[in-house]
C-alpha cells in the first residue's frame, strides 16, 4: 500500500503543477479587459509569448498525465497506470472511473493539437494554419472539475484522503505580479 500512496501523492503533485499553471494562464489571460490592457502596456510581445508557452505547456502535461500507462518496457504516471494499481489493489471503484472517463475526453479534445503543433511541427498541420484542438472553456471546467474530483475519490480510496487544489494564491504569486503592473502604470 505504501508504494501506490507513493506513486499516487507523485502522480497528484503533477496534477496540482497542471492546476497551478492553468489558474496563472487564467489571472493573466482571462481576468478581463483591465488586466489586459496592463499586460499589453507593460509588455506586450512578452505577455502574448507568454500566453502561448502556457497554453502549450497546459495541453502538453494535460496529455502526458492521461497518455498510456506505459511506454515499451516503461511505465508513465498516468491515470490509467493509476486506476491499473487501484485495481490490483482492489480499490477502484465506480466514482474513479467517472472522473477518469472524464479526464480522458478532454484527452480526446487536444491530443491532435499536442500531436500535431506541440510535440512535433507536422507541416501539412502548421502550413494550413487552422486551428487544432479546438474545444470550450466548458471543456476546461469539466476536465479540472473531473480531474480535482478523481484525486479526491482515488486519495480517499488509497486512505490519504481528499486535497483541494483548485487555488493557488500565495505571497509573490500573479496577482501580486498584476497588482504591480497595475500600480506601476499609474
Amino acid at each position: 500500500m505504501q508504494s501506490l500512496q507513493t506513486t499516487f501523492e507523485a502522480f497528484r503533485a503533477e496534477c496540482i503543477w497542471l492546476r497551478q499553471c492553468y489558474n496563472t494562464h487564467v489571472d493573466l489571460f482571462e481576468s478581463g479587459p483591465k488586466t489586459a490592457q496592463t499586460l499589453h502596456n507593460s509588455a506586450a510581445i512578452f505577455f502574448s509569448d507568454l500566453n502561448r508557452i502556457l497554453i502549450e505547456y497546459i495541453f502538453l502535461q494535460a496529455c502526458k498525465i492521461t497518455d498510456p500507462a506505459g511506454t515499451g518496457k516503461r511505465k508513465n504516471l498516468t491515470i490509467l497506470y493509476l486506476n491499473d494499481e487501484l485495481k490490483k489493489a482492489g480499490l477502484f471503484h465506480s466514482e474513479i472511473a467517472r472522473h477518469a472517463d472524464g479526464i480522458l475526453l478532454y484527452r480526446q479534445l487536444i491530443i491532435e493539437a499536442r500531436n500535431r503543433l506541440i510535440s512535433h511541427l507536422d507541416t501539412a498541420t502548421v502550413m494550413k494554419d487552422e486551428p487544432v484542438g479546438a474545444h470550450t472553456i466548458d471543456d476546461v471546467t469539466k476536465f479540472f472539475d473531473h480531474l480535482q474530483n478523481y484525486c479526491d475519490a482515488a486519495g480517499r480510496a488509497i486512505g490519504i484522503g481528499p486535497l483541494d487544489f483548485r487555488s493557488s494564491p500565495g505571497p509573490g504569486d500573479v496577482q501580486d505580479l498584476i497588482s504591480l503592473l497595475k500600480s506601476a502604470a499609474k
